[in-house]
């Protein structure tokens, strides 16, 4: 079984989640803006001199959509990172929460979000496979 995390850890990966909080935040809004600038060129009829063809219609539709759709994965992201700063204010993080095992600091370096050990992973997708059957 693992240790469980040093108090220098705990801040290094405090200070990891609130760098990707910050970039995920910049991204949103980065895409926020592109929509936004999207939106009043087509509501200020910029492009109304032209005569639209089907196709692109659907390709500024389909990269709106893929904009929005980018833009709703970052704020899950946005809030699976709070979750995992809560879990290092209150003590748990780094603790599977399936096994209550240590999760091992490479899996936490690679997915800093992470809640669950690789074995506390295996069993949840296990019993999502039972429950599917």
């Amino acid at each position: 079984m693992n240790k469980k995390l040093t108090k220098k850890q705990l801040q290094y990966f405090k200070d990891k989640l609130l760098a990707e909080k910050q970039k995920a935040l910049e991204e949103m809004g980065e895409l926020q803006q592109n929509n936004l600038k999207q939106s009043i060129s087509d509501s200020a009829g910029e492009n109304s001199r032209y005569s639209y063809h089907l196709g692109d219609v659907a390709s500024l539709s389909y990269g709106r959509e893929f904009s929005m759709g980018l833009a709703e994965r970052q704020q899950k992201y946005l809030e699976q990172i709070d979750d995992a700063l809560r879990r290092v204010e209150d003590g748990t993080y780094g603790i599977c929460k399936v096994t209550g095992d240590a999760i091992d600091v490479e899996r936490l370096e690679e997915v800093p979000v992470a809640k669950y050990s690789v074995k506390g992973k295996e069993i949840l997708e296990r019993r999502k496979r039972q429950q599917g059957l």
